[in-house]
């Protein structure tokens, strides 16, 4: 009777996931081919975590019928059990929230510095619920050889699986943001993701 239980329960779990992202086919990103084509894989340096102060970048996550991408300010990488990781933080209000807690495999993009305007006024400035984002911003969709899909105009690509997802407690934010990033009740969801892969352009 328990495993039956709890069988429901995951059955559940995924058609409300179903239900949660929206169904509109997005442009179809280019095969993995494209991608190899034109980024190389990198090690994974212990100097990583320098992309995260540097400037805004992008999270996408979905699959290749279904994703999304936002703007991202703040993260971290490091070491958690011997496997390097990767550590973001996105509002439960956003579009994006739903893809990035359906689908493990998601990508972390920066662009150049020409390209910063783009990010903040389609990526960050509109919503994906009622935007093409790929064809107002002309990027171009393409598949990782992970899975998950970025865009052919990032100058780096750090591919990650989802291993943890947590709320993040009002306690954690810092008092000189509280009043800014709780003002509306809505709060962040911790992602942690193993790094599968780093990628620069050619």
């Amino acid at each position: 009777m328990k495993h039956i239980f709890i069988a429901i329960v995951l059955f559940l779990g995924v058609c409300l996931t179903a239900v949660d992202i929206p169904q509109k086919p997005r442009q179809k990103p280019l095969p993995v081919e494209e991608f190899l084509k034109n980024f190389e894989n990198m090690p994974v340096s212990k100097d990583m975590g320098a992309n995260f102060a540097s400037r805004i970048y992008l999270g996408t996550a979905g699959n290749s019928k279904h994703y999304n991408s936002l703007t991202l300010g703040w993260g971290a990488c490091g070491v958690l059990w011997s496997k390097p990781v990767a550590i973001i933080y996105i509002r439960e209000n956003r579009y994006s929230h739903a893809y990035f807690e359906a689908e493990p495999v998601f990508t972390l993009s920066w662009y150049s510095k020409e390209k910063q305007g783009t990010l903040v006024s389609i990526f960050g400035g509109k919503s994906g619920r009622d935007t093409d984002k790929e064809k107002e911003s002309g990027f171009t969709p393409v598949e990782t050889p992970y899975g998950g899909v970025t865009y052919m105009e990032a100058e780096r690509v750090v591919v990650c699986r989802r291993i943890m997802s947590q709320p993040v407690p009002k306690e954690f934010v810092p008092k000189e943001l509280a009043g800014w990033l709780n003002k509306d009740g809505h709060i962040h969801t911790q992602y942690t993701g193993e790094v599968l892969g780093v990628w620069k352009r050619k």
